[in-house]
């Protein structure tokens, strides 16, 4: 399962640092203000390397630098506050939780490199005197102003194809702080190109001259990161590596869920789909799997029975396989009605082949991994939409609810509230089918 990678560094992350040492106004999610003090009283040493702008609700991952010596340490503090790991390629580590009474999704990407470029190849080695010179804002523990001007930079020239507004915002004001004479002023010192210095750089910063750092940026990284080796012994390597994640069966371990939504019209199914889809972490791939709509109509006109079902069969299939795709490619993939709707009255009176066409359309293809039904009284749904009458949409909703007597994956989700409250529900039931599926993962490092 791959999750969306939120952008690491905030527009606004001066105005929390700006005054190093005062921790005024400073609030954490509770969340996060029990991991940090769990690294305390761990004995582990850490600090901040980016903030976002807001600690309560952050919309970007918070990144951390880990001491080496004390990395073992992090999982388990970590998994008891019911983060997990998620499986993303590379040395550092990524934990995620989703906090239902906040609704707020918490990232922390956890790495004892500094390290900068494609890959993270050019390796510093400063993390140690980084750690050592880190200093206390309330609970947190940050860069020192020296080395987050230099971090900051590194981390745009290198990381980044462009420097945008954000970051610009973020050095101007830190560049006051930069010493080109510092630990990091030195090291980027060996890696200047000829022409510039790191008084260059700071002047460039401290005055906003973007442009002219954005020529650098391909020059310092020319520099730094070596070229990419080409020929038979590279391809020789990314083969064995694929061959190796095949086999092992790591693809398979991070593809994404599958949640199909269930209910009559007037439930809610696509605000939820909407909600779910702006909400999530993870990227989302909406696939429509009801039993009407889409090429299916066309299939009726094919007039020979066998013919008909064995059509509307490879149309179901197709759609369930384009889920699967989306699936191991790390997707949340969200089935807007399933094949389960077979299980419901149908509007009209259907003679006895029209009924084992049905039956034959809701066994045709395996179950997602998570089913929400959603739950409104039939009166409810009718004023919504006014398309069949509230005892009709009442019927067909308790024969939805009846799929949890035979359906182990069912879940309810009430959609008389907000939608905001049944998004969140919804998101938070998502996540614990991912939690359960990582869990493994994340206590076997």
């Amino acid at each position: 399962m791959r999750a969306r990678r939120p952008h690491s560094d905030s527009h606004a992350q001066t105005r929390s640092q700006g005054h190093w040492l005062t921790d005024a106004g400073l609030k954490l999610h509770s969340v996060l203000a029990d991991v940090f003090a769990d690294f305390e009283q761990a004995d582990v040493t850490w600090c901040c390397l980016r903030l976002p702008s807001n600690l309560c609700a952050p919309e970007s991952d918070i990144d951390l630098l880990i001491n080496p010596a004390d990395f073992a340490r992090v999982p388990p503090l970590l998994l008891a506050r019911k983060f997990v790991r998620i499986p993303l390629r590379g040395r550092s580590s990524h934990w995620l939780c989703y906090h239902r009474p906040t609704a707020q999704w918490l990232w922390l990407h956890c790495t004892t490199e500094l390290s900068f470029g494609p890959g993270y190849q050019w390796k510093t080695k400063a993390e140690a005197g980084c750690l050592n010179r880190r200093h206390w804002k309330g609970p947190l523990a940050i860069l020192g102003p020296d080395d987050a001007f230099w971090a900051l930079l590194l981390h745009v020239l290198l990381d980044k194809d462009a420097i945008q507004l954000r970051h610009e915002e973020s050095l101007q004001a830190i560049a006051a702080y930069a010493k080109v004479d510092g630990p990091l002023g030195r090291i980027v010192e060996t890696a200047c190109p000829p022409g510039w210095t790191p008084a260059q750089i700071v002047h460039c910063a401290s005055t906003g001259a973007w442009e002219a750092l954005e020529t650098l940026a391909p020059a310092l990284k020319a520099k730094v990161i070596p070229r990419p080796s080409v020929g038979v012994q590279r391809v020789f390597r990314r083969g064995q590596r694929a061959l190796a994640d095949l086999l092992s069966l790591r693809w398979w371990q991070r593809r994404g869920l599958s949640v199909a939504l269930l209910g009559p019209d007037g439930a809610g199914k696509s605000t939820l789909a909407d909600g779910l889809k702006a909400s999530s972490v993870f990227p989302v791939r909406l696939v429509y799997m009801g039993l009407t709509g889409g090429a299916l109509p066309y299939i009726d006109f094919l007039l020979l029975p066998g013919l008909v079902q064995l059509g509307r069969i490879g149309v179901l299939w197709s759609r369930y396989l384009r889920g699967l795709y989306h699936q191991v490619r790390g997707r949340l993939v969200v089935f807007d009605r399933y094949i389960y709707d077979a299980m419901t009255p149908h509007p009209e009176r259907l003679n006895w082949y029209r009924r084992a066409t049905r039956w034959i359309d809701g066994h045709t293809c395996p179950g997602p991994d998570l089913v929400l039904v959603l739950n409104a009284p039939g009166q409810v749904m009718y004023e919504r939409k006014r398309e069949y009458t509230p005892d009709m949409l009442e019927d067909w909703r308790q024969h939805f609810l009846a799929l949890q007597d035979w359906l182990p994956q069912v879940e309810l989700v009430d959609t008389t509230r907000t939608a905001e409250e049944v998004c969140a529900d919804a998101m938070d039931q998502i996540w614990q089918r991912y939690a359960a599926r990582l869990k493994q993962f994340s206590s076997s490092l």
